[in-house]
């Protein structure tokens, strides 16, 4: 009895962890050196890049993910979607976040993810109605090209239905992109921002020195020696969760996000910003 007694109190004592831990940020540093062109003078690139965020709000209008962001002093800011929780009423909430960020001279790059295309599912022009208003707060980059501090971004708007069922035509669809080889050898450094980074094998193709996603969200759970234990899709140990790697002839970017939905619930997984160094080298 005595052990049912322990082991009871060790999981509810998980739980109470796994839900203060929605409302810690924490900043996670990685760094890259990239070939610089011998015309190039040598430099630094610093990239803030958030995800998922979900609706959720750290302090009265998400000051304190706001300032925290901003305190990073990075040369501009990736959100790389799930800003919202696919509602027509999440409006106000991307408004609040990316006026704030505006107010603290952050200058922000915004790509979608699902929860921003799910905004269909209320209406036919609730999506068009979102980005549109979006437009006058900031940068949206969605199957668009934008050159940012010697930095290529492009944005990659995966269809909704490949978030729900992995097998659609995504080999078809990536086909008819047209999207393969469309970074070019001119000296920058290219980045692809994908929100889901499931399909990483299809992006290799675009030659971008980096691929950046989140929406698995760290793998909500994670285990010592193992990392994510399941995916938004509800699939078991679903690999490249949070980390950088090398993915062919690049590298490929997740961040854990940082908010939640359905449930505050994280473990051994801190809500994460991600402050990504690009130091060109010759």
């Amino acid at each position: 009895m005595i052990i049912i007694y322990i082991i009871f109190g060790l999981m509810i004592t998980a739980m109470i962890m796994a839900v203060i831990e929605t409302r810690i940020l924490r900043v996670t540093h990685y760094e890259i050196i990239a070939d610089c062109p011998s015309d190039q003078d040598e430099k630094t690139v610093r990239i803030a890049i958030v995800s998922d965020l979900h609706c959720t709000r750290f302090g009265k209008k998400n000051k304190r993910l706001i300032d925290k962001i901003a305190g990073q002093k990075a040369d501009f800011l990736i959100v790389a979607g799930d800003v919202i929780n696919s509602r027509p009423g999440d409006l106000r909430y991307a408004v609040e976040f990316f006026d704030g960020l505006r107010n603290e001279g952050v200058e922000a790059y915004y790509f979608f993810g699902n929860h921003e295309q799910k905004l269909v599912l209320y209406g036919e022009n609730e999506l068009q109605i979102f980005e549109n208003e979006m437009k006058s707060h900031v940068r949206i980059v969605n199957n668009d090209t934008v050159e940012v501090k010697g930095t290529v971004l492009k944005g990659l708007l995966i269809p909704l239905r490949m978030y729900r069922d992995s097998l659609s035509n995504i080999a078809g669809y990536f086909d008819a992109t047209g999207l393969a080889g469309s970074f070019c050898d001119d000296g920058k450094y290219h980045i692809l921002v994908a929100h889901d980074p499931t399909f990483v094998d299809y992006y290799r193709d675009i030659n971008a020195d980096l691929t950046i996603g989140g929406h698995l969200h760290g793998g909500i759970i994670r285990l010592p020696f193992v990392g994510g234990l399941i995916s938004p899709r509800h699939r078991l140990f679903p690999g490249k969760t949070k980390g950088l790697y090398d993915e062919g002839n690049g590298k490929l970017l997740v961040t854990s996000g940082v908010g939640w939905h359905a449930l505050p619930f994280r473990f051994l997984n801190d809500p994460q910003i991600v402050i990504l160094e690009i130091k060109m080298r010759r």
